[in-house]
């Protein structure tokens, strides 16, 4: 895949601790698990991951303790051809983590997190890497508690957009996954709004349809709504313009769904970047997450960097 830039994700990064279990297991019982490992997570994280199997340029920033989890997780960005120049590194903190049952009867993942006492990243420290004049075509933050944070973040981009020529804008695109209220303030600050199932039905939304209609009012002009539904496939909206949709593309044997939603917007966003219409970007996005739904983690997922080459 060609592209005239990199692609950065802002948010989380953590300690994933993944038990596969023949069925979820009942409370206070005794059962052993058949596979148990460690895994680089969180939304940006995993999403970097897949940008780089389908060929992106990626990046991720976002803070990281100095601990040796950290170790782990740094030599597996490496190893995945993930840059992480820009990562806050913080001392006397500890990494965020999360314990994870994947039930392989269905593929579901039940996640218990604790944040631990990290940071997030914060709009000073993305003016002092110098982020806006490096070489990115797109820039994606996931939804954490510092929205005021990605607030400002989001209208630097702006500001650097408004006196740079279009072939030197930088596209932004936000995630609001999480059940947050004070998600809404950054409704009207990104191109491309990325919300999930469950945060529209905070809204009372009970259909991808619903919620993108729905959120049409809050959207800035040009600007774009996304919202993936599982298994009912996922609709897109350019503000008051029509929708567009796509099937879902379940695998024959759903094995583990942990990071499927991370893995329908990276392959969204590297499909938009190399020139796909948005009703392909979203197909897209819908086949790529299908796909990761049958395999255990990641791999495997690069043999569809060959489909975004033939489609340009």
């Amino acid at each position: 895949m060609s592209s005239h830039g990199r692609i950065l994700c802002i948010g989380l990064c953590c300690l994933d601790i993944v038990a596969v279990c023949d069925h979820y297991p009942q409370e206070d019982t005794d059962q052993r698990c058949k596979e148990m490992c460690w895994r680089r997570g969180g939304n940006a994280s995993n999403s970097c991951t897949v940008l780089a199997l389908l060929g992106a340029q990626a990046e991720y920033m976002g803070t990281l303790a100095r601990s040796h989890e950290t170790n782990f997780l740094v030599s597996d960005f490496k190893a995945c051809n993930v840059g992480i120049d820009h990562c806050v590194y913080l001392e006397d903190k500890q990494t965020p983590s999360s314990v994870i049952i994947v039930n392989s009867q269905n593929g579901s993942r039940t996640i218990v997190h604790s944040s631990r006492n990290l940071p997030e990243v914060t709009c000073e420290e993305f003016l002092r890497a110098n982020i806006l004049n490096g070489p990115y075509q797109w820039i994606h933050f996931e939804g954490r508690p510092n929205s005021p944070d990605i607030q400002k973040m989001l209208l630097e981009i702006d500001k650097h957009n408004r006196v740079h020529a279009k072939d030197e804008c930088i596209t932004s695109s936000v995630e609001l996954e999480k059940c947050r209220p004070e998600f809404a303030q950054l409704l009207d600050k990104a191109d491309y709004v990325f919300v999930s199932k469950e945060f529209a039905m905070m809204y009372k939304f009970s259909s991808k349809e619903e919620a993108v209609n729905g959120f049409n009012d809050q959207l800035r002009a040009g600007s774009v709504v996304i919202c993936a539904w599982g298994e009912t496939g996922a609709v897109a909206k350019v503000k008051d313009q029509p929708t567009v949709c796509s099937p879902s593309f379940p695998p024959c044997k759903v094995v583990d769904t942990l990071g499927a939603g991370d893995t329908f917007n990276a392959a969204t966003i590297v499909s938009l970047t190399s020139g796909a219409s948005l009703q392909d970007a979203i197909t897209f996005g819908c086949k790529v997450a299908g796909a990761k739904c049958g395999i255990s983690g990641f791999g495997g997922l690069e043999k569809y960097q060959m489909e975004i080459c033939s489609d340009q």
